[in-house]
């Protein structure tokens, strides 16, 4: 069950969407034949329209579902001394795949995290068991994530140390710990997020040379990556998040950071037509957008980390790390910093820079914006302006009206 790929590669696809990554000219745009993506560019307050239900929200809780058929049949196994190492990694697995569909359920369907209201603001319903009929309440956004460190804990002690060389979906120890970094960061415990990166790296740390990898090929890297902790990707339904797409466009401004000794301009971006810059296949291998784990992903969450915590001499050398491994050989210049805050910037640059199309944008514009970045999003379609302001319900996503009329949960106001 926990190798059915259809249903346990798949992640939420409405943040990238409505991020400020891309973007798409009128009559391309005009032309989707979904109303969810063209309602999630323009930031609609009915978002889905009249479509009851949403992969966004079902699928996660799909996969909820049978990990928890998992769990509750291995409590009926009772493995013999050889059988034990299969038992601990199955269960381990099926803890890690709840605490990822946990995750991404409230990152998308509730708002950033607030230690100040972490206690009362809804977050979404925990199901811990396989009874579809018991309409659970939306717990609060504490309890979701204290769910998903309490899975990521506990699968830690069960899971292998070894990162599968092909079989990328199942995931290892250090997949789980990386996955509580990516979540202590987003929860603002830069401590804890230091230390679960920390044991993520001390058990794997491999980065690729982007030196070898072809600057011209559409799909410069496959699904079996070295440098992929867990192999997930970006839900299916949405023709704006398939990287072969020819009318949506990386976003200028983004494009234009990267230095041309920058080797991820060239392996992560295409030429569609004149100054249009597209995207090229990324970490999956394949047209969907990664939205898995990654050990570049690690580096950041650790210097950020470090970073905001003043220790700044090892923020510094995790960027350097990696940036030496993206940069043309022979040109790479090592960053420097004047201050904590200088280097903080820089390391927010360099994570939207090598983390672009994975996901992650939109998470991090709400937690910026939590603690005071102020970042206002704006999409120009001919003569219409639209404005997404910092803080702003629209940054929460609703919840399916089918879900709403089954279960009776609040809904998100928009």
């Amino acid at each position: 069950m926990l190798d059915y790929t259809q249903v346990f590669t798949f992640s939420p696809g409405l943040g990238e969407m409505a991020a400020d990554d891309y973007y798409m000219l009128p009559v391309n745009w005009q032309a989707l034949s979904s109303v969810v993506e063209r309602n999630s560019y323009t930031w609609e307050s009915d978002l889905y329209s009249n479509q009851l239900s949403v992969a966004d929200w079902s699928v996660p809780y799909q996969q909820i579902l049978y990990t928890n058929i998992v769990l509750e049949q291995l409590e009926k196994i009772k493995p013999g001394a050889s059988e034990i190492r299969e038992w601990e990694d199955i269960k381990g697995a099926a803890l890690f795949n709840r605490a990822w569909a946990l995750s991404t359920l409230v990152q998308h369907f509730a708002g950033a995290f607030d230690s100040a209201s972490m206690n009362t603001a809804p977050g979404v319903p925990i199901r811990l068991t396989t009874d579809v009929k018991n309409n659970i309440p939306r717990n609060s956004i504490k309890e979701c994530y204290d769910q998903v460190f309490n899975d990521l804990t506990n699968a830690a002690k069960l899971l292998s140390p070894v990162v599968p060389a092909i079989a990328k979906n199942r995931p290892s120890k250090p997949a789980a710990y990386a996955l509580a970094a990516r979540n202590a960061l987003l929860t603002g415990q830069y401590e804890k997020a230091k230390n679960y990166a920390d044991s993520s790296l001390l058990l794997y740390n491999y980065l690729t040379d982007y030196n070898s990898i072809s600057t011209t090929a559409i799909t410069p890297f496959d699904r079996s990556m070295p440098e992929v902790l867990y192999y997930c990707q970006a839900i299916s339904r949405y023709s704006i998040l398939q990287t072969t797409s020819t009318t949506v466009f990386a976003d200028t401004s983004l494009y234009r950071s990267y230095n041309m000794n920058d080797l991820r301009r060239s392996i992560f971006f295409r030429t569609i037509s004149g100054s249009n810059i597209g995207f090229k296949r990324g970490y999956s291998g394949t047209t969907l957008s990664f939205t898995g784990l990654a050990t570049d992903e690690v580096f950041l969450i650790r210097a950020e980390a470090m970073a905001r915590i003043g220790q700044t001499n090892i923020a510094l050398n995790d960027l350097n790390t990696l940036l030496q491994k993206r940069w043309r050989t022979g040109t790479f210049i090592p960053v420097t910093a004047i201050n904590a805050a200088d280097l903080l910037s820089k390391i927010i640059i360099e994570r939207r820079k090598e983390l672009v199309w994975r996901g992650l944008r939109w998470q991090d514009l709400k937690r910026y914006n939590k603690i005071g970045a102020n970042l206002q999003l704006q999409r120009i379609l001919g003569t219409d302006n639209y404005i997404l302001d910092p803080g702003s319900n629209k940054y929460i996503f609703p919840i399916p009206q089918e879900e709403i009329s089954l279960s009776g949960i609040i809904q998100n106001p928009r």
